[in-house]
């Protein structure tokens, strides 16, 4: 607790309430606000920021499968699950090795994902007329996964595969939450094996506990007065802003290097 202050941590806590609300209406970006807020403003470490998004998933993925899990397609999910769990594992493994020996290209490989997520998902994409076929969507988790071993944000391949195909919003949405509340579970589960659970981690997840569940009960009780597309659009730039952000910093470090 002594390298990180509180003013570090009021702010992580408000990145964790922002991600919440914006992950409740849209079904994804809490990991992705977290993550690129929390690196390119130098708030957390790397590997407890990316423990703490494993939690704070499931608390938010809890809130939103109480009520509507029915909607969730469970052949997606399932499929894009067992693409992700090895490259998860595999993904964590790299994050061990990289932290010590390479932390800003580790921070530059983040940038480049979270503005290259950001700019492809921008536009929601025309639906196809036909369903994909069941391995695309464990390819798209397989995909993902490996970002979500590194960074807890192992999202996007599936939310682009899921946004082009004929379904209901509804579903799309909960159907991306229930496959972030597994793949966090499973990552979680590899964080306690490894026991790197330390001091600093148990403070910033309590607060960031209240934060995400104070992030979800407002986006369910205070809807903003604008459409979705909106606020997904407006979410996307500061993530692609924060993604430009981490590159140019990590590139000027190692050009100094």
């Amino acid at each position: 607790m002594t390298e990180v202050g509180w003013t570090a941590l009021l702010a992580f806590w408000g990145l964790a309430a922002l991600g919440a609300w914006s992950q409740t209406l849209t079904g994804f970006a809490l990991g992705l606000i977290v993550m690129s807020g929390t690196t390119l403003f130098g708030l957390l470490p790397v590997p407890v920021t990316a423990q703490i998004i494993s939690v704070l998933v499931l608390l938010n993925g809890a809130m939103v499968l109480w009520r509507d899990h029915h909607h969730a397609d469970r052949k997606a999910v399932i499929a894009a699950v067992v693409g992700a769990v090895p490259m998860i594992a595999l993904g964590y493994w790299l994050l061990q090795w990289m932290v010590g020996s390479a932390l800003e290209w580790l921070r530059l490989i983040l940038g480049v994902f979270i503005a290259a997520a950001a700019l492809q998902l921008v536009h929601r994409p025309q639906p196809w007329d036909d369903r994909s076929p069941t391995p695309a969507f464990g390819i798209a988790g397989a995909t993902g996964g490996i970002m979500g071993g590194l960074f807890a944000t192992s999202g996007p391949p599936l939310i682009w595969l899921l946004y082009r195909q004929p379904l209901a919003l509804d579903t799309i949405r909960v159907t991306l939450v229930s496959y972030f509340v597994i793949t966090q579970a499973f990552r979680l589960v590899l964080t306690v094996a490894d026991r790197s659970f330390d001091r600093l981690t148990a403070v910033a997840l309590a607060g960031a506990l209240l934060a995400v569940a104070f992030g979800t009960w407002a986006a369910r009780r205070f809807p903003p007065p604008v459409s979705a597309l909106a606020i997904r659009r407006a979410a996307l730039v500061l993530l692609f802003l924060s993604g430009v952000g981490l590159i140019g910093t990590a590139g000027m470090a190692l050009a100094r290097g």
